[in-house]
């Protein structure tokens, strides 16, 4: 087989290009008056944007050909039945003296092209973003077969300004203020309450007397004699909380409100407050520390805390990160961008979707009802998220080129053992399959984009909230030996000082 590539756009040309040519004017039709005509200047309602375009001419020599027009005899004899013979068993000049010989060429056309047509994609390393267009161009009773497929690929961009990126994310540490609210969240479990004589605030103890009503009908469950409730908890209905707040003990309430569950009913309520508390903290001692917490005072408590919330935060700021230069990067591939990609993204973010849900016995209109989406909006959106992503890919590939970043086969090997260790089949077994179905080559810019993007976000200059720079060793996580190691460098410290004349 030969394959001769013929580009037919430039390789860096995105733009608009008619799907089909306007029918020509019928002769005896009234021309439209150009006053009338409501069409916006430069549009047209079959525009849409390709990208950069190739030719592959691809010719299949007779004897190749004919070992696929003897296929096709073969899987024929299988599904008719000739006298006189078993079936599969009828010879081709049996089946040709019956059907002719044109049927088996073609079958052998219809099942053989495509197979051509892919063959001469992975021989030439053509990335096709749509489907092909084919036409015989060589197609006699017998003898060779040649046929033209044009196809679109993808476009190959330049970016610039990536080496100057600038991400805002937020500080890795945390303040003193969020420090000392966790802490507090400890001393909570250990708090007293104590009666007081003021109105209620939020985050106070109140007993009350409640009693809910629909139509002069109790409620089940909104009727009880000193409930001990936590004003702002949001434990019953919103209004309820409304009410309590600045209200004293002694104060009786009466007041209606619409039903959580319910909304064209509302709930009668009657609350008489009997009592007003405040949580009392214990005082924080290192004593109180020692006594009722892992840690033996107040500072080794407060850095386990800082510790604690950094790696919550450390996580967030990493994901901030990777997020924000995406963006940016996606953001750096200019014009428009083939319809193809942005086509193929959203088939794949809707089979995404329709896999989660089917696991969940749901159907994409469920779930637009039960997130009470619009579908309009719900398109629009997960378009602009496919755009998005067509254009990151755009950058990521024109980045890694431009760094020379490329996958070895170690990039490939480690891959690959990944994938075999939830696949059930062994790297080499996965690699055989991949290679046939050119999966190797997706797996290989995966690979590289995946550089691209890490190059990128060790590149990007830090921004923290006050405007200052971040330096990127505070994006690291804290090992949990860290302090273990200091505590063992220091001892080991005292006893060699101790062994010093």
């Amino acid at each position: 087989m030969k394959t001769t590539l013929t580009p037919l756009d430039s390789a860096d040309f995105i733009g608009p290009a008619p799907v089909s040519e306007p029918d020509p004017p019928v002769e005896d039709e009234t021309p439209a008056d150009p006053d009338t005509d409501d069409s916006s200047d430069g549009e047209t309602a079959t525009e849409r944007i390709v990208g950069p375009r190739v030719k592959l001419t691809v010719e299949v020599d007779a004897e190749t050909f004919d070992a696929d027009i003897e296929a096709a005899f073969r899987k024929l004899a299988r599904e008719v039945r000739i006298p006189g013979f078993r079936p599969g068993r009828a010879p081709r000049r049996v089946l040709e003296s019956h059907f002719g010989s044109e049927v088996g060429r073609a079958q052998a056309l219809e099942e053989a092209v495509p197979r051509y047509y892919a063959q001469a994609v992975r021989d030439n390393h053509v990335d096709v973003v749509n489907q092909p267009e084919l036409e015989l161009t060589l197609d006699g009773s017998e003898g060779p077969v040649a046929f033209d497929a044009t196809v679109e690929i993808r476009p190959v961009v330049s970016i610039s300004g990536y080496k100057k990126l600038q991400v805002a994310i937020p500080s890795p540490e945390p303040p003193e203020s969020e420090i000392d609210a966790r802490i507090d969240e400890t001393r909570r479990q250990f708090a007293d309450i104590a009666e007081v004589e003021r109105s209620a605030e939020v985050g106070d103890r109140v007993t009350i007397d409640i009693e809910g009503s629909v139509d002069g009908e109790a409620l089940p469950g909104l009727s009880a004699q000193d409930y001990l409730y936590e004003v702002g908890s949001g434990g019953i209905v919103p209004e309820v909380d409304e009410q309590l707040i600045g209200c004293e003990a002694g104060i009786e309430l009466s007041f209606s409100a619409p039903h959580p569950v319910q909304p064209d009913m509302e709930i009668d309520f009657e609350i008489n407050v009997n009592t007003v508390s405040e949580l009392v903290l214990p005082e924080l001692t290192d004593d109180w520390v020692d006594e009722n917490t892992e840690h033996d005072c107040i500072a080794d408590l407060r850095e386990a805390t800082a510790q604690q919330l950094s790696f919550g935060r450390i996580m967030q700021a990493n994901m901030t990160l990777r997020d924000e230069v995406q963006k940016q990067l996606a953001g750096l591939v200019d014009g428009p961008v083939p319809d193809a990609m942005v086509s193929g993204a959203i088939a794949d973010r809707m089979s995404e979707l329709g896999s989660g849900l089917q696991q969940r016995n749901m159907t994409i209109e469920d779930w637009l009802e039960a997130t009470g989406q619009e579908p309009a909006s719900f398109i629009g959106e997960l378009r602009d998220d496919a755009e998005r992503g067509v254009r990151l890919d755009l950058a990521l590939r024109a980045l890694a080129t431009a760094e020379g970043l490329q996958a070895d086969d170690d990039d490939i090997d480690a891959e690959l053992e990944g994938m075999a260790a939830n696949d059930g089949r062994s790297p080499a077994q996965l690699r055989d399959v991949m290679a046939d179905a050119d999966g190797l080559a997706h797996l290989t810019s995966a690979i590289c984009k995946g550089k691209a993007l890490q190059w990128v976000i060790e590149a990007a200059t830090l921004i923290g909230p006050d405007g200052d720079t971040i330096d990127r060793s505070a994006l690291e996580f804290p090992s949990p030996d860290d302090s273990q190691s200091v505590d063992d460098t220091e001892a080991r410290s005292d006893e060699d000082d101790k062994d010093t004349p």
